[in-house]
């Protein structure tokens, strides 16, 4: 059981390692849109218990979009599963202070399809039409956060920058209208995360 975890986290890593290498050496001139400019690792956030993939940014890094692929392990989550996310962040300020620099606000959206067999994206037969609203392997949700990062020259990035988002999926938001006591706090949940910048 640890050396499937152990091996889980090793993908992890590795796909940040390949978003990195993707990157060409050196970069004189402008890389084409496809190619990574960062790499993502996270913790938490509705996606996974970590995750992690390749990143872009556009208009001098105030627009993002990232994959990532989440793996949470049974004693977490009751199952082995995966869950693979699309992730679109706009990020409009920018302040710089002694080297660190900060983005104060983040909004964005995701769309997550975690695969396991608890989840499916269209009803199962098992079930009464109508009997679910959604579908629990696809989900939706909306971002809410910030970041502070500064450049790390010793391992050759441009920056290093953590992270943190508040994630509310379409089925808590829709609980929250309908019935705002039964959600209390539980309507976010934090993820924390790193971006490596090439």
């Amino acid at each position: 059981m640890a050396a499937r975890g152990t091996l889980r986290a090793s993908l992890l890593a590795a796909l940040l390692l390949a978003a990195r290498e993707a990157r060409p050496e050196p970069v004189h001139e402008a890389s084409p849109w496809y190619v990574p400019d960062h790499a993502a690792m996270q913790f938490a956030g509705a996606i996974g218990f970590l995750s992690a993939g390749p990143g872009w940014s556009f208009l001098d890094e105030t627009v993002e979009a990232a994959l990532l692929v989440g793996w949470a392990p049974p004693a977490l989550a009751g199952e082995d599963f995966f869950t693979f996310t699309l992730k679109g962040q706009w990020r409009p300020f920018l302040l710089d202070a002694a080297g660190w620099t900060v983005r104060p606000l983040m909004v964005g959206a995701m769309l997550s399809y975690t695969v396991g067999d608890d989840y499916f994206a269209g009803l199962p037969s098992r079930y009464d039409r109508g009997y679910y609203w959604f579908r629990t392997a696809i989900r939706p949700a909306l971002l809410l956060g910030a970041s502070v990062g500064r450049p790390v020259e010793a391992l050759n990035l441009r920056f290093v920058e953590g992270y943190f988002e508040l994630v509310a999926t379409d089925y808590r938001l829709v609980q929250f209208i309908r019935n705002p006591s039964t959600v209390n706090v539980e309507l976010f949940t934090l993820a924390l995360g790193v971006k490596l910048r090439f």
